[in-house]
Order: structure tokens, then sequence, then C-alpha cells
């Protein structure tokens, strides 16, 4: 329950610096396959400049209230970019398996993208950004 707590507080104190970062897959009220993998694209505005440094992301599945962990739902962590935009913006993608969520992942969830940086004067940072899906149990 503490860890819960903790994590809606920090969500809730980290609203204001979100704006800038994007998951843009999967989109929101996508329908994903608990049987396939799916895409995750992240890309956040921290361009590696004198300000801020994206270090690396983990992905979350949490519960639709945004409670977690939600059991099995760390599809990954410790993604590092794996590419760089036009503007300088990291971009993380991957494939993500929600085949370790099991049947208890059907239904409404959110995708977390959990954001580790370097802020300006090197002070570390932590960004949390969610996007709503669905999971269904169809077949592979």
């Amino acid at each position: 329950m503490r860890l819960t707590t903790t994590f809606a507080v920090l969500a809730a104190v980290l609203t204001g610096s979100l704006a800038q970062q994007t998951i843009v897959s999967p989109t929101a009220g996508q329908t994903i396959s608990i049987n396939k993998a799916f895409n995750l694209t992240y890309v956040t505005q921290r361009s590696g400049g004198f300000e801020e440094n994206s270090i690396k992301i983990d992905v979350v599945i949490s519960n639709k209230d945004a409670t977690f962990p939600f059991p099995g739902g760390l599809p990954f962590s410790d993604l590092t970019p794996t590419g760089t935009a036009a503007d300088g913006s990291s971009i993380y993608s991957a494939f993500a398996n929600p085949i370790v969520l099991d049947g208890d992942a059907v239904g409404d969830r959110l995708v977390a993208v959990v954001e580790y940086f370097n802020g300006a004067g090197g002070e570390p940072g932590l960004d949390v950004v969610f996007v709503p899906v669905t999971f269904v149990d169809s077949p592979p």
C-alpha cells in the first residue's frame, strides 16, 4: 500500500513536466493482445545537451487507477535510447511482450514509461508518462 501511495504522490508532483514527453505507440485506447508483442515507442525532448540528458526508461503495466506494480507488469527495464530525432530528442523503441502479464491483465490498463534523466546541473530526475490501453486474450 505504501508503494502505491508513494507512486501516486510522485506522479502528481511530476505532472507539470510531463507535457514534453510522448508515448507514440501504443496509442490511447488501443486494444493489445496479451499473446503478441506490441511496439512501444517513446520520444523525450531531452536532447542530451547541456540542460537535460535522458538516460534510460522502464516500462510498467499498471492498473487503470495508476496503482502499480501490476503483478508481472514490467515488460522491460533499463532500456537505453535507440535513436535520435532531427531535433536531438531521444527516441526509445522496442517490442514489449505482454505475455508476462498472463490472463490477469485482460482489461483496461495503463502502459507507463518511467524515464530517468540527468537534469540541469547534473541533478538526477524522474518522469512518468501514461497511456491507457485495453489488453485482450486473443489467439496468438
